[in-house]
């Protein structure tokens, strides 16, 4: 269920649409009817294989309890006080898992105390995995910054 978070609702419907996997009409049972049940059962099973199922537990529990702001009395902007670190932040506007309004909440904390920030809003359908595929403004917006 978490793979379809990656994609957007528009990749996934140019994709697949209602498109049937192996078959002319639809058979209201329990196997996958449609390419997209198909795919996402593949990328379901695949991640089992690859990933321990505790290591997966750890991780996202990690990343619901990290709160950057929290031993700032809960000020990100704070948390970034004197840094000479350059940040880029690239915010895709159909990622689920980051949305474009976290990303601004960044770079309003990041500009509070420093002016070492770029910020870039890629228009794109292709979600949360825009960044491994071929979106040409992202790398070069990567290119500049580096």
């Amino acid at each position: 269920a978490a793979h379809v978070t990656y994609l957007s609702e528009q990749a996934l419907h140019r994709k697949f649409g209602r498109s049937l996997q192996d078959r002319e009409a639809v058979t209201y049972g329990f196997e996958a009817d449609f390419q997209v049940e198909s795919y996402l059962r593949h990328q379901g099973i695949t991640f089992v294989d690859r990933f321990d199922a505790n290591s997966y537990l750890y991780i996202t529990r990690a990343m619901d309890y990290f709160d950057l702001a929290a031993d700032f009395e809960g000020s990100l902007a704070t948390a970034f006080q004197g840094t000479e670190t350059r940040f880029c932040v690239v915010s895709f506007t159909s990622d689920w898992l980051f949305p474009t309004s976290e990303s601004r909440n960044i770079v309003r904390a990041l500009n509070a105390f420093t002016a070492k920030v770029s910020f870039v809003e890629i228009e794109t359908d292709k979600g949360h995995d825009a960044f491994l595929l071929d979106e040409p403004e992202f790398f070069d917006t990567l290119r500049g910054f580096l």
